[in-house]
């Protein structure tokens, strides 16, 4: 701990505290009010009124610190998880893309129409003839290249080299590079691996840093013939990622950093550019550095890897310049969000550790503690003249009160906003990890749109399907390509080419042979066998299919067309295998705990837009069931996220929902030829939706004051049990005293009993008496939280009794007292008096009971017939006002 203006702060929050502006606005009323307590302490001490103020200041000087240190500490957790949350979806992002990059080399590279043309490209034959194929083979494998960089569009070139590196044909004829000297091609030639990654400048590619995968082409006896080379659009990729996690008022800066600290994409080159040195932060959730005059918190993390690739080696890094980390508003979340859902949130052990739960009741003791005091004095002040300077101390009383009422003001608004941070906090994980859900999905499937309508471009099949009737060796043939597909695009269960009849020819997934030869009667099949050119595709609804035994799937679906020409001769079917992939999905996006796994009870699912489930991260919801959810969360627009808490199943939950937005071409546009409305909804879990009880009713004492007016007057100190408001002569009072003060000596307590116990009090043991059976009233309090007026009996005996709250002080006329004779009821009334509104008064008609002490000490032996007594006593209307606290 270091002292920061007066204030023992967590080390933590030295050099950030001062600009959390509710932190220090916060420090500055608190300190304020420090002062002021400091002083009516020690005028307190001076005025003779027996207000000792010392106890309740050291607490209020301790309590300032614990609530400034929780709410600095829980404003910092709160941005510092949100950048590590950005930095680890930034680089776990791009890992699962390029995860897919290095499929896509090794398959490229075994086309068979790249193979034919780099054979043919190695004959050594000058005649005419030969020379004017290559060319129509070179304009043919251009052409495929397009074909290709219009589906795969995260590509920007292709380069086909032979084996010293000659370069055979590029996509990009505005770079012009006829050999390439570059290590590369040796590597892809050599390597054991299934392909080359390599970030730098490649000579290929001069005066540009590029991100290039790269693989061998072989001949028909396996050997070496070529080398493929992709050029992969790694800063329009960025820009994409990085468009998903920062707004428009967000001033984190998020970049990819190497394992030098070498800055190779940032969300704001301008900012934090691109090759400058950062040092990683890998051993703590975050550190605070400088960076070009400025200080900035700064986190790092490595990539979880996705199937076994663990990418480039790079790590996600953001930075967050100080002064403007910590003041976001984040009210409109907790907008929607029930106060009786706060309240029950903020009891809750699962989201509030002890710390945080024990604060609002340490400033509840201390203004009780206060109010206490303020009591005790007026009581004095109306039983005996004490004060040296009675006009003085009620002043003094007066501004005590009127302090206490501005520092709880303070304390509620501290509180509260310490506790919305914390909430608040978990209510933008949520609709993040939605977001995270829905953008995985979104490109997975843009994946899919691309396989169906490459490989509906495989020239066999096209050839195949051409020549009419497949016969059982060309159905041999189709199967072991599908096969050798499926065998490296492993996210399918199956893959189906079918002719323009619909009728199956062939089949990857060997356990299927027997769909060969049946004829597909699915709506989705004709939609394919009907689009129109090669960049079009069709996707089945989500729907049951024998294709996917039973199950729920999309199938998505390209024509295969005839060499030369456009007619259609048949189509591909990939059958996606969606209960594996989408749970997969999800359970990637849910939060993690400190052990790596899932936090407990978290779980999220694909929805539609009708609520109908699509995956779910765990066995909660099957494929094809309905999630039952606010239509809130479901009538979203393209992109659109909604966060807000729900009740599912006796529990709370936070819920965020994202409805999809589409990647690149595979987009939820309006102009987009398909639409694919799926809703990532994230629930995390909150706490138990337990009903909040009421609490005991806070009313004031109405009963109109005489102080002041001509006549003689009484004062009267007034409490209330269990709602219910009741009086006692203020000189029959010698002050009230917090029950954690006292020695129990002797227990004696249950629930329903009259007789508390003994304790000890300034020397005396006397016994402590509850009288809400006594007086037909009911509380809800334990002992611990109630408060104790000592009282004397005429005799001058004392004793105890248990109130829930102290009221006011008042004075009032003697002739509005009604006395109730002792020998009513059988002398079981508990009280001397009624007292009731002035005549006069505009105020409706309200009765209340003065106690007599000598009278409730006498009954403690006949309790049980009490409450009887009373009933029986005061007419209904009088219970049924006492009952309303009046």
């Amino acid at each position: 701990m270091t002292r920061y203006k007066n204030i023992e702060l967590d080390d933590r929050l030295i050099g950030v505290i001062r600009h959390m502006n509710a932190v220090e606005e916060y420090r500055e009323v608190l300190q304020g009010l420090q002062a002021v307590w400091d002083n009516l302490t020690l005028l307190g001490q001076m005025s003779g009124v027996g207000t000792d103020m010392n106890s309740s200041r050291q607490a209020f000087n301790l309590l300032t610190s614990t609530l400034l240190n929780q709410l600095g500490g829980e404003i910092l957790k709160k941005s510092v998880m949100e950048m590590i949350a950005k930095a680890q979806v930034a680089i776990d992002i791009l890992v699962r893309n390029l995860f897919e990059r290095t499929a896509d080399i090794g398959f490229l590279a075994t086309d068979e129409d790249v193979r034919q043309f780099v054979l043919a490209m190695a004959e050594k034959n000058n005649d005419f003839h030969h020379i004017n194929k290559l060319r129509a083979q070179r304009a043919s494998i251009l052409v495929r290249f397009g074909e290709y960089v219009q589906k795969y569009s995260v590509y920007s070139d292709i380069v086909v080299m032979d084996t010293s590196g000659k370069v055979l044909v590029r996509l990009d004829d505005s770079v012009v590079v006829e050999r390439s000297n570059d290590p590369l091609v040796v590597e892809a030639l050599t390597t054991q691996a299934a392909y080359v990654e390599t970030y730098r400048e490649h000579d290929l590619l001069p005066g540009q840093t590029t991100l290039g995968y790269s693989f061998r082409v072989t001949g028909d006896n396996g050997q070496p013939i070529g080398v493929l080379f992709l050029c992969f659009r790694f800063e329009n990729e960025m820009e994409s990622i990085f468009g998903n996690l920062v707004s428009q008022d967000d001033w984190s800066v998020i970049t990819l950093i190497d394992d030098t600290g070498r800055v190779v994409a940032s969300s704001d080159a301008y900012h934090i550019p691109l090759g400058a040195r950062m040092e990683p932060v890998l051993d703590a959730d975050y550190r605070i550095v400088r960076f070009g005059g400025l200080e900035y918190l700064a986190t790092t993390r490595p990539t979880q890897g996705y199937q076994g690739y663990m990418g480039t080696g790079w790590f996600g890094h953001v930075m967050l310049p100080v002064q403007h980390a910590f003041n976001k508003d984040s009210s409109d979340m907790l907008r929607d969000v029930e106060p009786e859902v706060l309240a029950t949130m903020m009891g809750s052990p699962s989201l509030f550790g002890d710390a945080l739960r024990s604060i609002p009741a340490q400033a509840e003791s201390i203004l009780a503690d206060v109010n206490r005091s303020v009591w005790n004095g007026h009581v004095r002040l109306g039983s005996a003249n004490q004060s040296v300077d009675p006009y003085f101390s009620k002043i003094l009383l007066r501004e005590i009160s009127n302090t206490g009422g501005k520092t709880k003001d303070v304390f509620e608004r501290s509180i509260a906003n310490l506790h919305e941070t914390v909430v608040s906090a978990i209510l933008q994980d949520s609709p993040f990890l939605a977001s995270l859900a829905i953008d995985i999905m979104d490109r997975n499937l843009y994946e899919r749109a691309n396989d169906c309508r490459w490989w509906a471009l495989t020239s066999d099949f096209r050839s195949l399907l051409t020549d009419g009737q497949v016969d059982e060796e060309g159905t041999k043939c189709l199967s072991d390509i599908l096969w050798g597909i499926n065998d490296l695009y492993t996210v399918y269960t199956n893959l189906i080419l079918f002719d323009a009849e619909g009728r199956i020819v062939a089949v990857s997934n060997q356990d299927e042979a027997r769909l060969v030869g049946k004829t597909l009667t699915e709506e989705w099949v004709g939609r394919v066998l009907a689009l129109s050119d090669s960049q079009s595709y069709a996707v089945s609804a989500f729907n049951a299919t024998p294709l996917y035994g039973g199950r729920y799937t999309y199938i998505y679906g390209a024509a295969v067309r005839a060499p030369g020409r456009n007619t259609v001769v048949g189509g591909v079917g990939i059958v996606f295998d969606s209960e594996l992939q989408f749970s997969a999905m999800l359970r990637d996006a849910l939060p993690r705990a400190e052990n790596g796994e899932a936090v407990i009870g978290a779980f999220a699912v694909f929805v539609d837009r009708s609520g109908r489930v699509i995956a779910c991260s765990d066995e909660t919801y099957t494929p094809g069931s309905w999630l039952c959810v606010d239509t809130h969360y479901l009538s979203l627009e393209a992109g659109e996220s909604r966060t807000g808490v729900v009740r599912h199943n006796g529990r709370y939950y936070t819920i965020g929902a994202r409805m999809s937005a589409g990647y690149r071409e595979f987009n939820n546009t309006a102009d987009s030829s398909y639409r694919n409305d799926v809703i990532a909804q994230v629930f995390l879990p909150l706490c138990d939706a337990v009903e909040q009880e009421q609490g005991d009713l806070d009313a004031r004492v109405i009963i109109q004051s005489d102080r002041g007016t001509d006549g003689e007057t009484v004062g009267i100190a007034t409490f209330h049990i269990g709602g219910k408001w009741f009086w006692l002569r203020a000189d029959s009072v010698v002050e009230a005293v917090d029950p954690g003060s006292m020695t129990d000596i002797s227990p004696a307590f249950k629930a329903g009993s009259t007789f508390v116990g003994y304790f000890k009090y300034r020397g005396e043991i006397i016994p402590l008496y509850d009288v809400a059976a006594l007086v037909k009233a009911k509380s809800s309090l334990p002992v611990g939280k109630r408060q104790v007026i000592i009282v004397r009996r005429k005799e001058g005996s004392q004793l105890g009794i248990l109130a829930d709250a102290l009221g006011e002080i008042t004075e009032i006329a003697v002739s509005r007292l009604r006395p109730l004779p002792t020998g009513m009821a059988g002398g079981n009334v508990m009280g001397e008096a009624i007292v009731s509104n002035d005549i006069n008064s505009k105020t409706q008609m309200v009765l209340a009971l003065v106690l007599d002490i000598d009278r409730i000490a006498v009954s403690m032996s006949t309790n049980a017939a009490a409450g009887a007594a009373m009933a029986a006593v005061l007419p209904n209307g009088i219970v049924r006002g006492m009952e309303n606290g009046e």
